[in-house]
């Protein structure tokens, strides 16, 4: 076990090879007869809102087909997709900081269960009073996974630091996205990160990471203005577009090729895969696709956390359960009047596999933060039935639809 400090390390992961090139990106075509027969199968008044500008619909769809032996092809289909326009990175930012934390673990030889233990003072805009000052990384990617909290995130943030996800990020061909602030704390926050230590099972040291200070980067495609107002924590609000240009910013496209790099490396140009060794792989994927009814540490048993909630693609709109049939891993986000999910499908029963991600903005007023927003009423039913049609779709295109 490496038992040095993280002092110079993590520049050396984050740097590791040069950026690919290009052509590696995936490339999304559209092929608007399968989507009018998806949105057909969508509630009108739902399927009206991919081509309401004020709802600013973005969906990415890649369809995996296997042969006997096991080959995988892969199909990429695209609606709506703009890929300059920004939308908040929300919690599905999420995804990547947690990915790269896990790589630097493998690098190391560690597993999740070694504990983080951030130094203070407490940097975090939320760090509530009873959180753990140590925490399994395990314990803190199912809170992420399951119901996004977001202090293990800010935890997993200051364990990597900003300059290392970010390097890390273009050396994978994402040059575009921003992880340069904490989640839930105020844009700028992430500038400085704690020092802290690696713990193991028994709480011994293994290594400490530094302090360290990082100048942001700025949305990537010019100025981030957006919306007719802001509402101050005084209630007041300011009227005219907020300018968004410092906080996180991920690509669509970018959390698409993340997770099917992570669910399907060999779908992928090795350049674009996460090193990360194949046991902590499949831990990853099964917590990405844990209910928050299956997780007994924590243990989530409230109306928030039930599946539709932690699953907004096939599952939103309804308060049942998860079929056993459907597997479905990624993550969630919701912030601004916006909402976002990227998630790898496999249909047991019906033989379907994609990952399909798609973001919503419902926010009818055009104010951000007056938590005014059209969640429950438009944002998630709509992700949850264009789940479930692309499901149906899939299924019929092989043939084998589900009964029920």
């Amino acid at each position: 076990m490496d038992r040095r400090g993280f002092l110079g390390a993590l520049p050396a992961l984050a740097l590791a090879g040069c950026a690919p090139a290009r052509r590696d990106r995936i490339a999304f075509r559209q092929d608007r007869r399968s989507w009018r027969r998806v949105f057909a199968r969508m509630p009108p008044a739902l399927a009206a809102c991919v081509d309401d500008p004020a709802h600013e619909v973005q969906i990415l769809l890649t369809r995996i087909r296997r042969d006997a032996s096991g080959g995988i092809a892969t199909t990429h289909d695209q609606y709506g997709w703009t890929p300059r326009r920004w939308f908040p990175a929300m919690s599905m930012v999420k995804l990547p900081t947690a990915l790269i934390a896990a790589e630097e673990l493998s690098r190391r030889g560690l597993g999740l269960d070694v504990q983080l233990a951030p130094d203070p003072p407490v940097l975090s805009g939320e760090w509530p009073a009873d959180e753990p000052a140590a925490e399994p990384v395990a314990r803190s990617l199912r809170r992420i996974f399951t119901v996004s909290e977001n202090v293990p995130h800010n935890r997993l943030y200051d364990f990597i630091g900003p300059g290392a996800i970010q390097a890390r990020l273009a050396a994978l061909g994402y040059p575009d996205a921003r992880v340069v602030n904490r989640v839930g704390a105020p844009v700028g926050d992430g500038r400085n990160t704690r020092s802290g230590r690696l713990l193991d099972a028994s709480g011994d040291t293994i290594a400490t990471w530094p302090a360290r200070r990082f100048d942001t980067l700025a949305f990537p495609y010019g100025r981030a203005l957006a919306g007719r107002g802001w509402m101050e924590d005084d209630g007041r609000v300011t009227p005219g577009p907020h300018d968004f240009g410092h906080g996180n910013f991920v690509p669509l496209a970018d959390l698409h090729g993340m997770l099917l790099a992570l669910a399907l490396p060999a779908a992928v140009a090795p350049s674009r895969r996460w090193a990360i060794a194949e046991p902590m792989r499949g831990q990853l994927l099964r917590i990405m696709a844990m209910m928050p009814r299956d997780c007994t540490d924590p243990v989530y048993r409230d109306d928030a956390s039930r599946d539709g909630l932690a699953r907004f693609l096939a599952l939103g709109g309804s308060h049942d359960d998860k079929p056993a049939s459907l597997r479905l891993t990624g993550k969630v986000g919701e912030a601004y009047g916006y909402l976002g999910d990227t998630e790898y499908v496999q249909d047991l029963d019906g033989g379907a596999e994609f990952l399909l991600s798609a973001v919503i903005c419902v926010n009818a007023d055009g104010i951000f933060n007056d938590d005014k927003y059209e969640y429950d009423e438009v944002g998630i039913p709509f992700l949850g039935a264009l789940g479930r049609a692309v499901l149906e779709d899939e299924r019929d295109r092989r043939g084998r639809r589900d009964p029920a």
